[in-house]
């Protein structure tokens, strides 16, 4: 009995291994085996064309990315986006200031909205990649909670909107440039950067983000 025990957990332990080699497309589930990549280079589906895999950059690196996205993140968030002058009264607002008058106006649905897609989330994402890559990085260990962080982290991804709302208040900035006068505060300039920095690292797989920490940690 306690043979057949024993062969049982060494037949779980290579089919383990064995999974660990193979990678699926999200595009069309086409199961492949991975192969080792070089520096900047990604493996990309054969039936759909999709990117399958990718070898991410150091952790140390992208761990400078999210720290420097953070202290952004402060500073577009702590500033007026923008100061509208009107027959020579000046109104200025931040981000939290323009969900607060969502709320004044009864718009709650648009400030919650707001709140959550350009300040709460965004913020939830930055902070599991700091929690993540400062592990990984740095201590050279594992999260505790890896396992939670990432997938809080692949769930919570899409809805950060920073971008999104970056483009809202351009195109807002031109309907309103003939009327008033609108003069670009830091924090606008905070945004545009930051859609910078949170487009490339949405644009960091949380596949890839496993892959490495199983490569490099195992």
């Amino acid at each position: 009995m306690t043979k057949t025990y024993e062969n049982t957990t060494l037949v779980n332990k290579k089919t383990t291994q064995d999974l660990k080699q193979l990678s699926s497309c999200e595009e069309c589930d086409t199961l492949y085996l991975k192969v080792p990549l070089a520096q900047g280079e990604k493996a990309c589906c054969l039936c759909c064309g999709a990117e399958i895999y990718n070898d991410i950059k150091p952790f140390n690196t992208i761990l400078a990315l999210v720290l420097t996205a953070l202290i952004i993140f402060v500073v577009a968030n702590s500033f007026p986006i923008i100061k509208v002058e009107i027959q020579g009264n000046a109104l200025q607002t931040t981000l939290l200031g323009a969900a607060t008058t969502m709320f004044d106006i009864h718009r709650e649905f648009v400030g919650i909205l707001l709140i959550l897609t350009t300040f709460i989330i965004p913020l939830i994402n930055l902070i599991l990649l700091t929690y993540i890559f400062f592990n990984v990085g740095l201590l050279k260990r594992r999260p505790y909670f890896m396992v939670f962080a990432l997938r809080t982290l692949y769930l919570f991804r899409v809805w950060a909107m920073v971008e999104v709302f970056l483009i809202g208040i351009l195109v807002t900035l031109v309907k309103l440039i003939n009327m008033v006068i609108v003069i670009p505060e830091i924090a606008l300039w905070a945004f545009a950067v930051l859609s910078l920095f949170m487009v490339y690292l949405n644009a960091i797989k949380v596949q890839d983000i496993w892959n490495a920490i199983d490569r490099d940690l195992s």
